[in-house]
């Protein structure tokens, strides 16, 4: 019975320290963590240049990154992969460090920000369900920087793109301020006529800096883009959207794109609700369009210059004048002239239609037209507010009377 009694004794003695030793391990040794397919991407507003470095940490440690040493415009939330590093499955990251020198105002900005892991990994584990129905898994991290030290952190799962978080990094400075070669060439550049009277500085003078924008963050509206022919000779070809921040996408004729064009006879818009594959898009500032003149192979082309009341438009409901409802509009319609060197943008709803300008079409490839730029009726240019003063463009443009 004593032997018994001590063995009895021993066996409770083992049992609790293996007890002892297993949670001491579990408190000395943190849960493995779960482990997903992904890489990092950067991102800068389209005509807003960025040199960007990002890096993404877990636990101190270093789990992926990118960086160019180039100026990348590509578009706001659009992802450019630069020179990118890590394994291919990795834990997901509890923390982000971003450094890149703004093309806007030559500051340089950086910082370091803790993440929402959890939120990231729920994202992870379920994926997105794209616009077709089904779901595809989130498979880059994306780093936005923006002028005035703006960041946004998004993730993205084929077309779908959801935003982790925003943050503000910190003025580190004149880029390569005590760098006299370098600042005299960038001097040089910045006045030169074909730096002055580029694209991306016309662009600046048409639109300014929207600092608020990267702030706050872009709102989407619910409309599509139409497209009407009174000869039905013109037929779209590229339709480019540029929203406020940057980003930018193109709507297509094809029914089954994601932002498709409907066809419209002359004047005879019947309402449609919004039948895009993807629903939510932010307005246009500007519409870079192209159209094809088809009884003479001829290709035009225009950029409009959006009313800088647009939204207020959009925002703003109607009383529908034969069903009494609320309503509000949800088409922005192109429209073509007879002869396709002229056309009219129409802002369509239920039973209502408002004019929103008159622009103009210049043929493509004769390469004397210098400028293809619209204005609608009492556009103001915007007040610069970047760091160093705008130069005068040489730009031309149309604007209707």
């Amino acid at each position: 019975m004593e032997i018994s009694l001590i063995k009895e004794s021993f066996m409770r003695i083992v049992s609790y320290t293996l007890l002892l030793f297993v949670l001491m391990a579990s408190c000395q040794s943190p849960k493995k963590q779960e482990k997903f397919k992904w890489n990092a991407g950067i991102s800068s507003p389209k005509y807003y240049s960025a040199a960007p470095f990002v890096e993404y940490f877990y636990q101190g440690k270093s789990v992926a990154g990118a960086s160019t040493n180039v100026g990348v415009g590509q578009g706001w939330g659009i992802t450019m992969g630069g020179f990118t590093g890590g394994d291919i499955f990795k834990p997901v990251p509890d923390s982000v460090f971003v450094k890149w020198s703004c093309g806007i105002d030559d500051i340089l900005y950086e910082r370091g920000y803790k993440l929402p892991q959890k939120k990231m990994i729920q994202l992870f584990r379920s994926g997105a369900v794209n616009s077709y129905g089904k779901i595809d898994d989130y498979t880059v991290l994306v780093a936005g920087t923006a002028p005035g030290g703006n960041v946004t952190i998004w993730m993205k799962a084929g077309q779908v793109i959801t935003e982790i978080v925003k943050f503000k990094a910190q003025n580190k400075g004149i880029w390569m301020k005590g760098n006299v070669e370098y600042q005299e060439l960038m001097k040089e550049v910045k006045n030169s006529k074909e730096y002055i009277n580029s694209e991306t500085s016309i662009y600046l003078y048409l639109h300014g800096v929207p600092y608020s924008v990267w702030e706050a963050g872009e709102e989407k509206y619910d409309y599509d883009i139409g497209f009407s022919s009174e000869d039905c000779l013109v037929k779209p070809k590229i339709v480019t959207i540029y929203s406020r921040d940057g980003s930018w996408y193109q709507s297509w004729t094809n029914i089954a794109s994601i932002n498709s064009i409907d066809i419209y006879k002359w004047e005879n818009y019947n309402y449609l609700k919004n039948n895009n594959l993807k629903r939510q898009e932010k307005l246009p500032v500007q519409i870079d369009l192209k159209w094809k003149i088809t009884n003479q192979d001829k290709m035009m082309h225009g950029i409009l210059v959006m009313p800088q009341n647009l939204k207020e438009l959009v925002s703003r409901p109607y009383v529908d004048s034969i069903s009494n409802k609320t309503e509000y509009y949800n088409r922005i319609i192109i429209s073509s002239y007879k002869g396709g060197d002229k056309g009219i943008l129409w802002l369509t709803g239920k039973n209502k239609k408002i004019k929103l300008m008159e622009f103009i079409m210049l043929d493509s490839e004769d390469k004397n037209i210098k400028s293809y730029y619209s204005l609608p009726k009492g556009f103001v240019f915007p007040k610069w507010e970047g760091r160093e003063p705008l130069k005068t463009l040489e730009i031309e443009y149309w604007q209707e009377k």
